[in-house]
Protein backbone atom coordinates (compact mmCIF):
# COMPACT_ATOMS: atom_id res chain seq x y z
CA UNK A 1 0.00 0.00 0.00
CA UNK A 2 1.14 3.50 -0.69
CA UNK A 3 2.19 5.61 2.27
CA UNK A 4 0.28 8.80 2.99
CA UNK A 5 2.48 11.86 2.87
CA UNK A 6 2.37 13.92 6.03
CA UNK A 7 4.31 16.83 4.63
CA UNK A 8 5.75 19.58 6.78
CA UNK A 9 3.98 21.71 9.33
CA UNK A 10 1.65 24.10 7.56
CA UNK A 11 2.25 27.80 7.94
CA UNK A 12 0.06 29.75 10.34
CA UNK A 13 -1.87 31.20 7.39
CA UNK A 14 -2.71 27.71 6.07
CA UNK A 15 -3.89 26.22 9.35
CA UNK A 16 -7.63 25.64 9.45
CA UNK A 17 -9.28 26.24 12.81
CA UNK A 18 -11.31 23.39 14.26
CA UNK A 19 -13.31 23.90 17.45
CA UNK A 20 -13.27 20.76 19.58
CA UNK A 21 -15.54 19.95 22.52
CA UNK A 22 -14.38 17.31 25.00
CA UNK A 23 -14.95 15.96 28.53
CA UNK A 24 -12.26 15.95 31.23
CA UNK A 25 -12.86 12.65 33.02
CA UNK A 26 -13.53 10.13 30.25
CA UNK A 27 -10.54 7.82 29.92
CA UNK A 28 -8.57 7.70 26.65
CA UNK A 29 -10.80 10.45 25.22
CA UNK A 30 -9.40 12.98 27.70
CA UNK A 31 -5.80 11.89 27.08
CA UNK A 32 -6.41 12.31 23.35
CA UNK A 33 -7.86 15.78 23.87
CA UNK A 34 -4.94 16.90 26.02
CA UNK A 35 -2.49 15.56 23.46
CA UNK A 36 -4.20 17.45 20.65
CA UNK A 37 -4.09 20.63 22.73
CA UNK A 38 -0.53 20.30 24.03
CA UNK A 39 1.42 18.99 21.03
CA UNK A 40 2.01 19.94 17.41
CA UNK A 41 0.11 16.94 16.02
CA UNK A 42 -2.87 18.95 14.77
CA UNK A 43 -0.61 21.59 13.23
CA UNK A 44 1.32 18.92 11.34
CA UNK A 45 -2.00 17.88 9.87
CA UNK A 46 -2.94 21.40 8.81
CA UNK A 47 -5.32 22.19 11.67
CA UNK A 48 -5.39 24.60 14.60
CA UNK A 49 -7.55 23.72 17.60
CA UNK A 50 -9.81 25.75 19.81
CA UNK A 51 -10.49 23.38 22.71
CA UNK A 52 -13.58 23.73 24.90
CA UNK A 53 -13.99 21.51 27.95
CA UNK A 54 -17.50 20.44 28.98
CA UNK A 55 -18.50 18.59 32.15
CA UNK A 56 -20.78 16.02 30.51
CA UNK A 57 -21.93 14.68 27.15
CA UNK A 58 -25.26 16.54 26.96
CA UNK A 59 -23.42 19.85 27.10
CA UNK A 60 -21.23 18.76 24.18
CA UNK A 61 -24.39 17.87 22.27
CA UNK A 62 -25.86 21.30 22.95
CA UNK A 63 -22.68 22.98 21.72
CA UNK A 64 -22.73 20.91 18.53
CA UNK A 65 -26.36 21.76 17.84
CA UNK A 66 -25.84 25.48 18.51
CA UNK A 67 -22.72 25.66 16.34
CA UNK A 68 -20.43 26.61 19.23
CA UNK A 69 -18.06 23.75 18.28
CA UNK A 70 -17.29 21.90 15.06
CA UNK A 71 -16.50 18.47 16.46
CA UNK A 72 -17.44 16.79 19.72
CA UNK A 73 -16.22 13.78 21.66
CA UNK A 74 -19.35 12.10 23.00
CA UNK A 75 -20.55 8.75 24.31
CA UNK A 76 -22.49 6.33 22.15
CA UNK A 77 -25.88 7.01 23.77
CA UNK A 78 -25.54 10.82 23.67
CA UNK A 79 -24.75 10.47 19.97
CA UNK A 80 -27.89 8.35 19.52
CA UNK A 81 -29.86 11.13 21.23
CA UNK A 82 -28.29 13.64 18.86
CA UNK A 83 -29.42 11.61 15.86
CA UNK A 84 -32.90 11.16 17.32
CA UNK A 85 -33.23 14.92 17.69
CA UNK A 86 -32.15 15.51 14.09
CA UNK A 87 -28.89 17.17 15.10
CA UNK A 88 -26.88 18.76 12.28
CA UNK A 89 -24.03 16.30 12.77
CA UNK A 90 -22.56 13.04 11.51
CA UNK A 91 -20.58 10.48 13.50
CA UNK A 92 -17.29 10.18 11.59
CA UNK A 93 -15.33 7.78 13.82
CA UNK A 94 -15.12 5.75 16.96
CA UNK A 95 -12.61 6.99 19.51
CA UNK A 96 -12.25 4.68 22.49
CA UNK A 97 -13.95 2.13 24.70
CA UNK A 98 -14.45 2.30 28.43
CA UNK A 99 -16.00 0.40 31.32
CA UNK A 100 -19.43 1.02 32.76
CA UNK A 101 -20.75 -0.85 35.78
CA UNK A 102 -23.57 -1.44 38.16
CA UNK A 103 -22.03 -0.92 41.59
CA UNK A 104 -23.45 -1.37 45.07
CA UNK A 105 -22.72 0.27 48.39
CA UNK A 106 -20.37 -1.76 50.58
CA UNK A 107 -22.91 -1.15 53.35
CA UNK A 108 -25.56 -3.06 51.41
CA UNK A 109 -26.10 -6.79 50.94
CA UNK A 110 -26.08 -6.47 47.13
CA UNK A 111 -23.37 -8.67 45.65
CA UNK A 112 -24.95 -9.76 42.37
CA UNK A 113 -27.41 -8.33 39.87
CA UNK A 114 -30.01 -10.81 41.15
CA UNK A 115 -29.74 -9.17 44.58
CA UNK A 116 -31.26 -6.00 43.09
CA UNK A 117 -34.70 -7.59 43.02
CA UNK A 118 -37.10 -5.43 45.01
CA UNK A 119 -34.60 -2.57 45.19
CA UNK A 120 -33.90 0.70 43.35
CA UNK A 121 -31.07 1.35 40.92
CA UNK A 122 -29.97 4.93 40.31
CA UNK A 123 -28.10 6.63 37.50
CA UNK A 124 -28.23 9.07 34.57
CA UNK A 125 -30.72 7.55 32.13
CA UNK A 126 -29.39 9.37 29.07
CA UNK A 127 -25.82 8.20 29.53
CA UNK A 128 -23.79 5.55 27.74
CA UNK A 129 -24.09 3.14 30.67
CA UNK A 130 -27.91 3.28 30.88
CA UNK A 131 -28.82 0.72 28.22
CA UNK A 132 -25.88 -1.45 29.27
CA UNK A 133 -27.27 -1.48 32.82
CA UNK A 134 -30.69 -2.51 31.50
CA UNK A 135 -29.01 -5.35 29.60
CA UNK A 136 -27.35 -6.48 32.84
CA UNK A 137 -30.76 -6.54 34.54
CA UNK A 138 -32.19 -8.49 31.63
CA UNK A 139 -29.37 -11.01 31.94
CA UNK A 140 -30.48 -11.64 35.51
CA UNK A 141 -34.12 -11.88 34.35
CA UNK A 142 -35.06 -8.73 36.24
CA UNK A 143 -37.63 -6.41 34.71
CA UNK A 144 -37.22 -2.65 35.23
CA UNK A 145 -40.26 -1.09 36.80
CA UNK A 146 -41.44 -4.43 38.16
CA UNK A 147 -38.50 -6.23 39.77
CA UNK A 148 -36.20 -3.22 39.99
CA UNK A 149 -37.02 0.47 40.08
CA UNK A 150 -34.62 2.32 37.78
CA UNK A 151 -34.45 5.92 38.95
CA UNK A 152 -32.91 8.78 37.01
CA UNK A 153 -30.24 10.62 38.99
CA UNK A 154 -27.71 13.02 37.53
CA UNK A 155 -24.04 12.19 37.86
CA UNK A 156 -23.39 15.22 40.07
CA UNK A 157 -25.75 13.82 42.72
CA UNK A 158 -24.65 10.18 42.64
CA UNK A 159 -21.46 10.53 44.70
CA UNK A 160 -23.13 12.42 47.54
CA UNK A 161 -26.09 10.04 47.57
CA UNK A 162 -23.76 7.02 47.76
CA UNK A 163 -21.59 8.53 50.50
CA UNK A 164 -24.59 9.56 52.60
CA UNK A 165 -26.23 6.13 52.33
CA UNK A 166 -29.28 7.44 50.46
CA UNK A 167 -28.80 4.92 47.66
CA UNK A 168 -27.55 1.33 47.66
CA UNK A 169 -26.97 0.70 43.94
CA UNK A 170 -26.14 2.79 40.90
CA UNK A 171 -24.82 2.60 37.38
CA UNK A 172 -21.84 4.72 36.39
CA UNK A 173 -18.71 4.70 34.24
CA UNK A 174 -14.99 4.77 34.79
CA UNK A 175 -12.90 6.26 36.25
CA UNK A 176 -15.64 6.82 38.83
CA UNK A 177 -16.40 3.12 39.15
CA UNK A 178 -12.84 2.47 40.26
CA UNK A 179 -12.72 5.65 42.33
CA UNK A 180 -15.75 4.59 44.40
CA UNK A 181 -14.29 1.10 44.81
CA UNK A 182 -10.90 2.53 45.79
CA UNK A 183 -12.56 4.68 48.47
CA UNK A 184 -14.27 1.61 49.91
CA UNK A 185 -17.69 3.04 49.10
CA UNK A 186 -18.81 0.45 46.59
CA UNK A 187 -18.24 -2.95 45.02
CA UNK A 188 -18.62 -3.83 41.35
CA UNK A 189 -21.69 -5.97 40.70
CA UNK A 190 -21.57 -6.23 36.89
CA UNK A 191 -19.70 -4.48 34.09
CA UNK A 192 -19.52 -3.86 30.37
CA UNK A 193 -16.32 -2.78 28.63
CA UNK A 194 -18.09 -2.14 25.33
CA UNK A 195 -19.15 1.44 26.00
CA UNK A 196 -17.81 3.60 23.20
CA UNK A 197 -16.82 7.21 22.66
CA UNK A 198 -17.46 8.52 19.17
CA UNK A 199 -16.54 11.63 17.19
CA UNK A 200 -19.41 13.75 15.85
CA UNK A 201 -18.72 16.56 13.38
CA UNK A 202 -21.11 19.29 12.24
CA UNK A 203 -22.33 18.79 8.70
CA UNK A 204 -21.75 22.41 7.73
CA UNK A 205 -18.12 22.21 8.82
CA UNK A 206 -17.64 19.05 6.75
CA UNK A 207 -19.27 20.76 3.77
CA UNK A 208 -17.08 23.85 3.95
CA UNK A 209 -13.92 21.86 4.70
CA UNK A 210 -14.10 18.61 2.70
CA UNK A 211 -10.57 17.56 3.69
CA UNK A 212 -11.11 18.28 7.40
CA UNK A 213 -12.37 14.80 8.24
CA UNK A 214 -9.20 13.13 6.98
CA UNK A 215 -6.91 15.73 8.58
CA UNK A 216 -8.65 15.47 11.94
CA UNK A 217 -8.87 11.68 12.01
CA UNK A 218 -5.19 11.33 11.13
CA UNK A 219 -4.42 13.68 14.00
CA UNK A 220 -6.67 11.69 16.34
CA UNK A 221 -4.97 8.42 15.46
CA UNK A 222 -1.54 9.96 15.99
CA UNK A 223 -2.62 11.56 19.28
CA UNK A 224 -3.90 8.21 20.51
CA UNK A 225 -0.58 6.54 19.76
CA UNK A 226 1.36 9.40 21.36
CA UNK A 227 -0.71 9.08 24.55
CA UNK A 228 -0.36 5.28 24.53
CA UNK A 229 3.42 5.73 24.17
CA UNK A 230 3.62 8.29 26.98
CA UNK A 231 1.36 7.09 29.80
CA UNK A 232 2.97 9.17 32.53
CA UNK A 233 2.73 12.41 30.59
CA UNK A 234 -0.80 11.79 29.28
CA UNK A 235 -2.10 10.72 32.70
CA UNK A 236 -0.56 13.79 34.34
CA UNK A 237 -2.35 15.94 31.77
CA UNK A 238 -5.57 14.04 32.50
CA UNK A 239 -5.40 15.13 36.15
CA UNK A 240 -4.89 18.85 35.42
CA UNK A 241 -8.58 19.95 35.25
CA UNK A 242 -10.25 20.49 38.62
CA UNK A 243 -12.85 17.82 37.80
CA UNK A 244 -10.13 15.17 37.50
CA UNK A 245 -7.84 16.12 40.38
CA UNK A 246 -9.57 13.79 42.84
CA UNK A 247 -8.50 10.82 40.71
CA UNK A 248 -5.15 9.23 41.45
CA UNK A 249 -2.68 8.35 38.73
CA UNK A 250 -3.16 4.67 39.59
CA UNK A 251 -6.92 4.92 39.06
CA UNK A 252 -6.49 6.78 35.78
CA UNK A 253 -3.97 4.22 34.52
CA UNK A 254 -6.02 1.18 35.55
CA UNK A 255 -9.29 2.39 34.09
CA UNK A 256 -7.76 3.66 30.85
CA UNK A 257 -6.32 0.17 30.44
CA UNK A 258 -9.77 -1.28 29.75
CA UNK A 259 -9.31 0.08 26.22
CA UNK A 260 -6.86 -2.15 24.27
CA UNK A 261 -5.59 0.95 22.49
CA UNK A 262 -3.86 2.02 25.69
CA UNK A 263 -1.30 -0.69 24.89
CA UNK A 264 -0.91 0.37 21.24
CA UNK A 265 2.61 0.12 19.80
CA UNK A 266 1.86 1.36 16.28
CA UNK A 267 -0.86 3.14 14.30
CA UNK A 268 -2.13 -0.25 13.13
CA UNK A 269 -3.12 -1.05 16.73
CA UNK A 270 -5.59 1.86 16.70
CA UNK A 271 -8.95 1.83 14.94
CA UNK A 272 -10.93 4.81 13.77
CA UNK A 273 -13.85 2.82 12.35
CA UNK A 274 -16.32 0.51 14.05
CA UNK A 275 -15.72 -3.20 13.85
CA UNK A 276 -18.68 -5.20 12.56
CA UNK A 277 -19.65 -6.10 16.13
CA UNK A 278 -19.34 -2.49 17.30
CA UNK A 279 -21.52 -1.25 14.45
CA UNK A 280 -24.19 -3.84 15.20
CA UNK A 281 -24.11 -2.88 18.87
CA UNK A 282 -24.34 0.83 18.00
CA UNK A 283 -27.32 0.40 15.67
CA UNK A 284 -28.87 -1.84 18.30
CA UNK A 285 -28.77 0.98 20.85
CA UNK A 286 -31.09 3.02 18.68
CA UNK A 287 -33.52 0.13 18.21
CA UNK A 288 -33.50 -0.69 21.92
CA UNK A 289 -34.07 2.94 22.88
CA UNK A 290 -37.07 3.13 20.53
CA UNK A 291 -38.51 -0.10 21.96
CA UNK A 292 -38.19 1.43 25.43
CA UNK A 293 -40.05 4.55 24.18
CA UNK A 294 -37.04 6.74 24.94
CA UNK A 295 -37.53 8.05 21.39
CA UNK A 296 -40.76 7.96 19.36
CA UNK A 297 -39.00 6.17 16.48
CA UNK A 298 -35.75 4.41 15.73
CA UNK A 299 -33.09 7.13 15.33
CA UNK A 300 -31.60 7.33 11.80
CA UNK A 301 -28.17 6.16 12.94
CA UNK A 302 -27.03 4.76 9.61
CA UNK A 303 -27.89 8.05 7.90
CA UNK A 304 -26.12 9.96 10.66
CA UNK A 305 -22.96 7.83 10.57
CA UNK A 306 -20.28 8.05 7.88
CA UNK A 307 -17.06 6.24 8.71
CA UNK A 308 -15.87 5.92 5.11
CA UNK A 309 -12.83 8.12 5.75
CA UNK A 310 -12.11 6.31 9.02
CA UNK A 311 -12.28 2.95 7.25
CA UNK A 312 -9.92 4.13 4.51
CA UNK A 313 -7.39 5.51 6.97
CA UNK A 314 -7.46 2.27 8.98
CA UNK A 315 -6.37 0.45 5.81
CA UNK A 316 -3.72 2.98 4.75
CA UNK A 317 -0.40 3.12 6.64
CA UNK A 318 1.67 6.26 7.04
CA UNK A 319 4.84 7.22 8.86
CA UNK A 320 4.49 8.62 12.37
CA UNK A 321 7.02 8.66 15.17
CA UNK A 322 5.66 9.62 18.62
CA UNK A 323 9.19 10.61 19.64
CA UNK A 324 9.22 13.31 16.97
CA UNK A 325 6.16 15.05 18.41
CA UNK A 326 6.81 18.44 19.95
CA UNK A 327 5.12 19.29 23.25
CA UNK A 328 4.12 22.95 23.47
Amino acid sequence: MALLSLGCVASAEELKTIRIGWQPTTTVQAQIAHTLAKTDILEKNGLKAEMTMFSFGPAVNEALVSGAIDVGFIGDMPSVSLAAAGGPTTVIARQSTFRGSIIASTKSDIKSVADLKGKSLYGPTGSAIYLAALAMLDGAKLKPGTDVQVVNMGFADLADALKSGKIDALFVWDPWVENFVNQGLARVVASSVELTMVVAMRDDYRGKNPDAVEKFLKAQKEATLFAASNHDKANAWFREPAAAQALSIDIVEKTTGFDPQWSAKSLSDIRLAFSTAEKERYLGLGKQAAELKIYPAVPPLEKKTDMSVAERLDKTPWSFDPKAVKVK
